[in-house]
């Protein structure tokens, strides 16, 4: 990736761009935003009364929007080293929105990662802005290696008596196009922040047909246990795996797992690979001796980039891995995958 001249023709610029420019620089998903007595009140009012009138929608492209705005803020804070990195998806499909709001929703997005480097960050900071699309919907993801966000405040990061108001006011905007907003941190290390709204309708469902002849496992009525120490990840993943009719366990420790593993019999077992009392990498060695007819259907969730020896103990046991922060359609394509194998094998 090579920096971005400042007077650059935006139409000519590559998927893939560094803005060196020197500027200023756990996931949590969004639940129903309640309206904010006051200004703020006003403000989500009159943004979603906006947002629910379709003749001030238009079809556009993400990545020409992004482009702008990211240029316009590494130009704007030349003087503070913090570099942005763009990484545009090609042939990304238009979204179907009210251009003023979502330019407030993604300069939203920036700006916070941006004061969440500030001036006191004691390494260089780094904003990176994503495009994907998947499901049929488009994905923008704003990280940044910045504070991070206290599990305190992720809880209610998305509340309108949370530590940024402006983001519950993003969140019913986004509501109101069929969109949603997801958080993810790590105190101390930085966030991402994901905003998903559905494809243009006409490319959209090219995107989601699916093969001929493929099945698809069903989550309805599946038993699964969700271990993870982050109680928001885990709040996230019941939030997704309820939607898809599925009955759901939570544990918050490797051993509470045990327990609640030997207790009740689990259709798929997600674990976090990283916890205090027990790996998860340990807690399968476990369910091979103990519950073997769960073995085959574990799923890891890491924050981490795996390292040689957990990418060799991986391949070893085959268990699939996905990575945080993981996207909602991610997730559950990981775990329709493991049950079809699992069927496959009789399980």
């Amino acid at each position: 990736m090579r920096p971005l001249s400042h007077s650059a023709n935006l139409q000519a610029v590559k998927t893939k761009k560094q803005f060196p420019c020197k500027p200023n620089g756990m996931r949590t998903k969004s639940s129903a935003v309640r309206r904010i007595p006051g200004r703020e009140d006003t403000m989500t009012k009159e943004g979603t009364a906006l947002a629910s009138d379709p003749a001030r929608r238009t079809t556009l492209n993400l990545n020409n929007l992004l482009l702008g705005i990211v240029q316009s803020r590494a130009c704007r804070y030349s003087a503070c080293h913090i570099e942005f990195t763009v990484d545009l998806a090609e042939d990304l499909p238009n979204v179907s929105v009210e251009p003023d709001q979502l330019e407030h929703v993604l300069f939203t997005l920036i700006t916070n990662a941006e004061n969440a480097i500030g001036q006191d960050l004691g390494r260089p900071g780094q904003i990176q802005v994503t495009t994907a699309v998947e499901a049929g919907r488009v994905h923008v993801t704003v990280t940044d290696n910045g504070r991070g966000i206290h599990w305190l405040d992720m809880a209610r990061i998305f509340d309108h008596h949370g530590p940024n108001v402006q983001l519950s006011i993003c969140v019913a905007m986004m509501k109101e196009h069929g969109g949603d907003l997801y958080a993810w941190s790590r105190y101390g290390k930085g966030s991402a922040f994901t905003l998903e709204l559905p494809a243009h309708v006409e490319i959209g469902q090219q995107q989601i047909r699916r093969p001929q002849g493929s099945t698809r496992p069903t989550l309805e009525g599946k038993r699964i246990l969700v271990v993870d120490d982050e109680i928001h990840v885990t709040a996230l993943i019941f939030d997704v795996l309820a939607l898809e009719g599925a009955n759901i366990d939570l544990a918050n420790s490797g051993l509470q797992a045990i327990e609640q593993i030997k207790n009740k019999q689990y259709d798929l077992l997600i674990c976090d690979q990283r916890m205090p009392d027990l790996t998860g990498e340990r807690l399968y060695r476990w369910v091979e001796s103990v519950a073997p007819e769960l073995r085959d259907r574990v799923l890891f969730v890491t924050g981490d980039v795996p390292v040689d020896e957990t990418k060799h103990s991986l391949m070893q046991t085959g268990v699939r891995c996905i990575r945080k922060p993981f996207r909602t359609a991610e997730l559950v394509e990981a775990i329709e995958q493991v049950l079809s194998q699992s069927q496959r094998l009789g399980f």
